[in-house]
């Protein structure tokens, strides 16, 4: 399902009779400039993410990547150069590729998958609070080359941003004038816990 106004300036939040900044972004709680994503995250939208990432159905990043250039098109983004969510290498090489690398692809625009790399397997997110989230990735996110302008980040779900805010963090302390964000899915607020249980669920079958 589309996202449709309204919505939050800034960050995308999803929310009905919302006008300009959601609370988040009032406190000022994202460190991202700009959000946006493609669809709500619904569960057959979860069925397709899912068999991307688990059951190597590597083929499904094109539509995804379909749908996201959509989204870059119809909304004030800035940036040209994208920066996919990198995987610990131990990871990427276990799944043998990076699902957010395959879907920003569909974007066309020059990509940099070496600028941002994960120095720490985390944990999954899954379940975690926001701020156990906010912990568990602190530190998680280092810079390998110069950085300038503006970058758009590129992942296949958001759920509450904590990712996002800890790449956003690294890279404008390496001197990134500006962050946008850019999704397939987005998991309003209101459905952050549900979602959680419902992912770990498919991940027992």
């Amino acid at each position: 399902m589309r996202i449709e106004p309204p919505f939050c300036t800034k960050c995308g939040e999803p929310a009905p009779a919302i006008e300009g900044l959601c609370g988040s972004c009032r406190s000022n709680e994202h460190l991202f400039d700009f959000a946006r994503s493609a669809l709500l995250f619904t569960h057959s939208l979860r069925e397709i993410i899912h068999h991307l990432k688990y059951a190597d159905r590597v083929s499904l990043a094109e539509p995804l990547g379909k749908l996201l250039k959509e989204c870059f098109e119809r909304e004030r983004f800035t940036g040209k150069m994208v920066v996919p969510v990198p995987l610990y290498r131990a990871r990427e090489r276990e799944r043998g590729f990076n699902q957010a690398e395959l879907i920003a692809a569909g974007l066309h625009l020059p990509m940099n998958t070496r600028l941002v790399q994960r120095r720490k397997n985390t944990p999954s997110q899954t379940g975690l609070s926001r701020n156990q989230r906010k912990r568990n990735l602190a530190g998680a996110f280092e810079i390998r080359e110069q950085v300038t302008g503006t970058v758009i980040v590129v992942d296949d779900v958001y759920t509450t941003g904590s990712t996002m805010n800890e790449i956003a963090r690294t890279l404008k302390r390496s001197g990134a004038e500006r962050v946008e964000v850019l999704t397939v899915a987005r998991v309003p607020s209101y459905r952050t816990e549900e979602t959680d249980a419902s992912a770990a669920a498919v991940r027992v079958q």
